[in-house]
This record gives structure tokens, sequence and C-alpha cells, in this order.
């Protein structure tokens, strides 16, 4: 893995992001390109289930890999692996044809819909904490779970300021 890009919490360097070798808070490179492969997977899993079904299989592993990358939670690159390699393993028992997302895109857009997909995303993160949390202690919520399907497949589009509207 190359270089890193992260802007995900409030200790990035001089407010702008942390890339080179590891960020601030101690993660390194490979661990960041790691969690924005499984963002990717999940993406891709996310269009996958909006075109079948989606199950509480599908629903715990967005969960736990929304969870996963939250900053700080896990810096286990084992571990990080092997959920993107059973994310893609479901994916492409769902819908072969749904592609993971190249997460770069985001980090490489205009500045302000990199704003608002990563303003998006780091929300989804931080509320997924709570339901992966709920979950653990036998609560779940469909209404929850079709949001992060929908909002997660909603990233990887182009003009996405018309897809989150009823955020509003």
């Amino acid at each position: 893995m190359g270089e890193m890009f992260c802007f995900q919490c409030q200790q990035t360097a001089h407010n702008t992001g942390c890339e080179g070798r590891a960020g601030v808070c101690g993660k390194k490179s490979d661990t960041a390109n790691f969690q924005d492969e499984l963002t990717g997977a999940l993406i891709g899993l996310a269009r996958a289930v909006r075109k079948t079904q989606p199950t509480e299989k599908t629903d715990e592993l967005v969960l736990k890999g929304l969870f996963t990358t939250i900053t700080n939670v896990n810096f286990y690159n084992d571990t990080i692996c092997e959920l993107i390699d059973e994310v893609n393993s479901i994916r492409e028992k769902l819908c072969p044809e749904a592609e993971n997302y190249d997460v770069q895109k985001i980090w490489n857009d205009n500045e302000d819909i990199r704003s608002l997909k990563s303003l998006i995303l780091f929300g989804m993160r931080g509320m997924a904490a709570y339901a992966y949390h709920s979950l653990a202690l036998g609560y779940k919520d469909s209404q929850v779970n079709e949001f992060f399907m929908r909002d997660y497949a909603q990233l990887q589009k182009k003009v996405i300021w018309k897809n989150f509207w009823h955020l509003y």
C-alpha cells in the first residue's frame, strides 16, 4: 500500500488531513488504505443489496464494517482484510455485477463534493457505532439499516446533493 490520506478525526495534521506513512493518531498508511478498501467494498455491497434484498447478515456486516472504520476502533490489518473478504464474498453471491467503489474518488473530488460526501460518510460511521452496539444488545431497526444501505449506495454518485435531500 502507498501513502495515506485521512481526515476523519480531530487530530488531523494541520487541520487538513494526515498524509504520509502514519497519521497523528498512530494509524499507519496501510491501515488507512485497508479501511478505505473496506468502505469501497461496503458501498459495493450496498449496491448489490439495492438490487436484491437485505438480509440479517448483510445488515450486520454493514454495521460492523462502518464501526470498524471509525477512527481508533480497529487498526488490525488482518481483521480489516478478513472483513473485506467477507463483504466481497457476500456481494459476489448477491449481485456479481455490483462493483466495489474506489474511495479515492471521494478524497480527490471537488472540495465541496468531498466535504459533503465525507460529512455523510463520517456521520454514518458515528450512527453505526450506536446501531452496532444496539445490535450486540439484541436490538435492531430495519429503517436504520435501510438508511445505511440506501445512503452508502449514494456515495458513489457524482450528483450527490440531489440524492440526499431526504436528510433535511
